[in-house]
């Protein structure tokens, strides 16, 4: 050990890189983007609100809601929301991913329910 003195940046041998070893195989994590405005809206209206039904307290996604209160406005006359809403069907319907799912029920499931 006489030939090699260890101090300030000189570590000892024994615990010095050894060939072939990198430090930092797989680099510096990158930068992360800033997000899209389409993401803010997705995680915007995919959030869980809360509402009042029957005098009970639910939470429900945001997206659920509004087509919840469009529809209810469509009803009572309103032609924007009536709009909104064929508009936003034609949307999903264009989405092959986006179906809704049939159930079948028999009468005895509807005397259930």
């Amino acid at each position: 050990m006489a030939d090699y003195e260890t101090g300030y940046k000189k570590p000892p041998k024994h615990s010095q890189f050894k060939p072939g070893n990198h430090a930092n195989p797989h680099g510096r994590r990158g930068k992360k983007q800033p997000p899209t405005a389409a993401e803010i809206f997705n995680e915007v209206m995919n959030q869980c609100a809360e509402y009042r039904e029957g005098g009970k307290v639910k939470r429900a996604p945001r997206i659920e809601l509004l087509i919840k209160r469009w529809g209810a406005a469509a009803l009572k006359g309103d032609v924007g929301a009536a709009a909104n809403l064929l508009r936003l069907r034609e949307k999903f319907e264009k989405l092959p991913g986006v179906t809704p799912i049939l159930i079948p029920m028999t009468e005895r499931d509807m005397d259930a329910a």
